[in-house]
């Protein structure tokens, strides 16, 4: 139990950091710096060897790794070190750029292989029984003749067996020729057609069955794991709006982002009100549309695969739009820090999300490994002392000076990185430490509010 809780977390961490080091390690080696140590994690040695003059190890710490390069540092009198181009600071500057550079771009290309291999293996998707959801009756399907609770068991002529078939099927239809439908309606077979010119307009209103209120999983540092909510929680009102499917959570939730919302559920036989502060979406167009990060529960799953050509063109736009979403998050960081730092964190915090990608399948740890790769190397890139950004803006300044920086002008600057990141690095820490004591405590809270308040007396509204 414990090996499946913490190994997808280790073997993610370990990928990333280890794809990291190797891009530094091989650029260094093909530009003739000295490498002397290639270690994953930090700390004291746990166990290495030594071969060509470099001294390979794992470390005890499991928060990093790093290339040790000759003439990496400054003398105890702090001046630069003396040397050629076999130190990293005496190396020519362009050689310098292109080493800090390798470890970001080889998590950039392990990202976009990632996700590659994930269209190849294949996504799974939410999916639905063929049957016909709620339809109002001023929808095109309503006004077409379709009705809730018709089973539609072929479309222009092909089989239905989910409702995601239904949606293939529509897609492959000859739109030159009316839309026909076989249903069964109470138990007896039907057909209805659609002449041609309506059918896109039924199609955008078909609805699938709809799912209950019921919570079926809690995104690690989202709002709702904050807030107490748990997997398994039937929501039966929220801010005394009463909730009979899952679709009308996001409604209810609609222009709440960071005000307390009151959720009334039902839990272990007891009802009980939990209270959620909704996040904006950033990544959504709607910008009322707040969220929790909850998910209903996967009764019904299909697999949506690529061939080879296919999935490197979606693995590509994949890689460029994820790469744009952490830069907007990064954006979004250093603008609104104390309104996003709840869903920031580090190796524990990343260790919990690999856990829960991996329970719900391999397409989810792949997608969370491409994402965390774009995640490095974006973060590495940033012009700040002690990352890779840093060490490739002190060359450009050396390129446009056209002269060497002095030992003094380099300390200062490396102590200003040494404040920033260490400050980022014990918030983060701390982050991951006290994430799940909240949890807990709210856990706590929510247990000891339970209410009196039956079901049904949720107000509608």
């Amino acid at each position: 139990m414990v090996l499946s809780t913490i190994l997808p977390g280790l073997l993610l961490l370990g990928i990333v950091i280890f794809v990291h080091e190797l891009g530094h390690f091989l650029a260094a080696k093909a530009r003739g710096v000295t490498v002397l140590k290639f270690s994953l994690g930090m700390g004291p040695e746990m166990i290495g060897f030594t071969h060509g003059g470099t001294r390979y190890c794992f470390s005890w710490v499991p928060l990093g790794g790093f290339v040790q390069m000759a003439g990496d540092h400054l003398e105890e009198d702090g001046t630069m070190p003396e040397g050629g181009p076999e130190g990293f600071l005496t190396h020519p500057w362009p050689g310098r750029v292109l080493i800090a550079i390798a470890g970001p771009f080889a998590n950039l290309v392990l990202a976009f292989v990632t996700f590659c291999t994930l269209y190849m293996v294949g996504i799974t998707m939410p999916d639905y029984p063929n049957v016909m959801g709620s339809l109002a009756d001023s929808t095109a399907a309503y006004q077409a003749g379709l009705r809730e609770g018709d089973v539609v068991m072929r479309l222009a002529g092909k089989p239905v067996k989910t409702w995601r078939g239904l949606e293939d099927a529509f897609g492959e239809r000859d739109t030159s020729r009316a839309l026909v439908f076989e249903l069964r309606r109470a138990g007896s077979p039907l057909e209805l057609e659609v002449p041609a010119a309506q059918a896109l307009a039924v199609a955008r209103t078909l609805e699938p069955p709809a799912n209950p209120p019921v919570i079926g999983a809690v995104m690690s540092g989202l709002p709702a794991y904050q807030g107490g909510l748990q997997e398994g929680d039937r929501i039966l009102a929220i801010d005394g709006m009463a909730i009979q499917r899952f679709t009308q959570v996001s409604e209810a939730l609609h222009g709440k982002a960071g005000k307390r919302v009151v959720f009334h559920v039902q839990r272990s036989g007891g009802a009980r009100d939990v209270t959620v502060t909704p996040m904006k979406d950033e990544q959504n167009k709607d910008a009322q549309r707040a969220l929790i990060g909850i998910e209903p529960p996967r009764t019904m799953t299909s697999t949506f695969k690529l061939g080879f050509s296919e999935a490197v063109k979606a693995g590509a736009m994949q890689t460029l739009a994820t790469t744009g979403q952490v830069y907007a998050g990064l954006f979004t960081t250093l603008t609104r820090f104390w309104q996003v730092k709840e869903q920031m964190g580090g190796p524990v915090f990343i260790a919990q999300m690999a856990r829960d990608a991996a329970r719900k399948g391999f397409d989810y740890w792949l997608n969370l490994m491409g994402m965390i790769n774009l995640a490095i190397m974006s973060f590495n890139l940033l012009p700040v002392p002690l990352l890779d950004g840093g060490h490739i803006t002190m060359a450009l300044i050396e390129a446009v000076r056209r002269r060497g920086i002095s030992g003094r002008t380099y300390l200062r600057f490396q102590q200003v990185g040494l404040v920033v990141v260490g400050t980022l690095f014990v918030f983060i820490l701390s982050q991951d430490i006290l994430r799940p004591i909240r949890r807990m405590r709210a856990l706590d809270q929510a247990h000891q509010e339970t209410t009196k308040v039956a079901p049904a007396q949720a107000t509608p509204r």
